[in-house]
């Protein structure tokens, strides 16, 4: 997205990514702080705060509307499941509990492997605000979330398909519209049995600033024909859970999807 010589943001740009979105901002500062990376202007922090100001920003960056956006989201996709029979269904008849199918819906939809593909749909990286050297796709997903907070808080007109206007009476209505819109939940429960439970610890170890998870043997017995190891889920010197299995990677996949039954619970 361009900035014009006195700091505001190009009117045709910010029109163009609201068109893409079906989305019209009452205020489309909520917008630009969704889009805002800290890298804008190389990071000259004077110009950035020039730039805030000329724009009406209230903070820094996207992070706050994404902290807002993820909760937002979660919200959205746990109102799903409680309406959705098929989530039901599906638990009794692998012997799950609805809460914890739920949460691997909401997994597969609100994770960074599950906003990329929405943020490439809508054409995120083109309209971010970022110096233009430097390689935003690891941060899009985050303001994948900003984006879906601003919406929320500005709760202004979505668009259907014959380009009506709809005017909603709540916030909520707006931007549940609009994740419906553009996040496959109808085929997020396909996905449920190929989740990678070590994959999705290793993003949340991340996200928290945990660093890696680390899987070590505990012990492994039998002959070389019939191994059965035991191998625990660490962080740091803390163990987790623990996984059984008669290779180290089904030991290590029990263990982490142990770890996350106990998160469910």
């Amino acid at each position: 997205m361009r900035v014009n010589p006195n700091l505001s943001v190009n009117e045709n740009d910010l029109k163009e990514f609201q068109d893409i979105i079906g989305f019209q901002f009452n205020d489309t500062s909520y917008l630009i702080q969704a889009l805002l990376h800290g890298s804008l202007f190389s990071g000259d922090k004077e110009k950035l705060s020039a730039f805030r100001k000329a724009n009406n920003l209230e903070n820094k960056d996207y992070e706050k509307l994404e902290y807002l956006g993820d909760s937002v989201l979660g919200m959205i996709i746990a109102e799903y499941a409680y309406h959705d029979s098929k989530i039901n269904e599906y638990a009794k008849a692998n012997s799950l509990t609805i809460e914890g199918v739920s949460t691997k819906i909401r997994t597969i939809l609100a994770s960074n492997e599950g906003l990329k593909p929405v943020a490439r749909k809508i054409k995120l990286s083109r309209f971010v605000l970022s110096d233009g050297h430097v390689n935003i796709n690891g941060k899009l997903s985050d303001i994948m979330e900003a984006l879906i907070g601003a919406i929320y808080i500005d709760g202004g007109s979505f668009i259907d398909s014959q380009t009506n206007i709809i005017r909603y009476d709540n916030n909520y209505s707006v931007v549940r519209d609009f994740v419906y819109k553009f996040f496959d939940i109808d085929g997020a429960l396909e996905k449920v049995p190929a989740l990678n439970p070590k994959g999705i610890i290793q993003e949340m170890f991340h996200k928290n600033g945990l660093g890696n998870p680390c899987y070590m043997v505990i012990e492994e017995e039998g002959p070389d024909h019939e191994k059965q190891f035991t191998i625990g889920l660490y962080v740091g010197d803390m163990l987790l859970a623990k996984g059984s299995g008669n290779s180290k990677s089904k030991a290590e996949k029990a263990a982490a999807d142990l770890y996350l039954s106990c998160l469910e619970k």
